[in-house]
């Protein structure tokens, strides 16, 4: 099935707030600064606003880039770029999810990472790399994406320093938080990798979820075994961590949704 690429759909936002509605023109609605799946008291401008990437352009060019944005709505199983590819735009998820995996010369295929609602692929490749991704990014579900002009984005980075200095520490701080990754799937053993996996959902509000009796709760974004992948374990393995914490009492497992019944337990399990 064929991508489709159509203008992304976006509408001005006027008036005055409105019960779970937007606020004003060119600022991010707190409400649903977080959210994933767009709704109809919310729009895509809004969306993409809330974005550490887009926050601090001003208005002006930010209704220029957006003029350039293409919408893309993408099946399950999708390619969106290839390693070696030239990186002429970057993309934000709107919902879905994409898998981030590189192909070495032997054939193996290595997971490096996952995004998900309100999160942004191959921004890193296009300001970082010399122009080219070094991954594959491919749908595990149906996507909805938006994707973004990079010279666009760099030439308006250039004249502004405002725009430049959230580009950097944007970069610097997704730099930080990949560090912290390796660390802990190469150092920790496979119960803290799963337990650090769940902390950092749990940080994310996209994933959150009213657990049992108001207990902190969480979807998994992806299937299970990707998660392994990107964990550096097996699926199986993946499995048998969630059931010997759900065992001890720390989590409750339905599915995806997975209900943290003792976060003191949980942290202490990191240890």
């Amino acid at each position: 099935m064929a991508q489709q690429t159509v203008l992304v759909p976006l509408v001005p936002i006027q008036g005055r707030p409105r019960r779970n509605g937007c606020v004003l023109p060119g600022v991010a609605c707190r409400r649903h600064a977080r959210l994933g799946p767009v709704n109809n008291s919310c729009s895509m401008k809004c969306l993409v606003r809330s974005h550490p990437l887009f926050r601090q352009i001003g208005n002006d060019d930010f209704e220029l880039i957006l003029e350039k944005a293409r919408h893309l709505e993408l099946p399950s199983h999708e390619t969106l770029f290839r390693q070696g590819d030239e990186a002429q735009r970057f993309y934000l998820v709107i919902d879905g999810a994409i898998k981030l995996f590189r192909i070495f010369d032997s054939g193996m295929e290595s997971v490096v990472g996952n995004a998900t609602a309100l999160q942004a692929v191959g921004e890193y490749d296009v300001f970082t790399r010399g122009g080219r991704y070094d991954c594959f990014a491919e749908t595990t579900r149906p996507t909805r994406l938006i994707g973004f002009s990079a010279p666009l984005y760099l030439q308006l980075a250039r004249k502004n320093n405002t725009t430049a200095l959230a580009l950097v520490e944007y970069l610097a701080e997704k730099r930080s938080s990949h560090y912290s990754e390796i660390e802990t799937i190469t150092i920790c053993n496979a119960r803290q990798r799963v337990i650090s996996y769940l902390k950092k959902l749990c940080e994310d509000n996209d994933n959150r979820l009213m657990g049992i009796s108001g207990n902190q709760g969480l979807v998994l974004p992806v299937p299970k075994y990707q998660i392994a992948a990107y964990l550096g374990m097996k699926p199986e393995t993946f499995s048998r961590v969630l059931a010997a914490l759900q065992k001890d009492g720390v989590i409750q497992i339905n599915r995806r949704e997975i209900v943290i019944t003792d976060p003191d337990l949980l942290d202490a399990g990191q240890d």
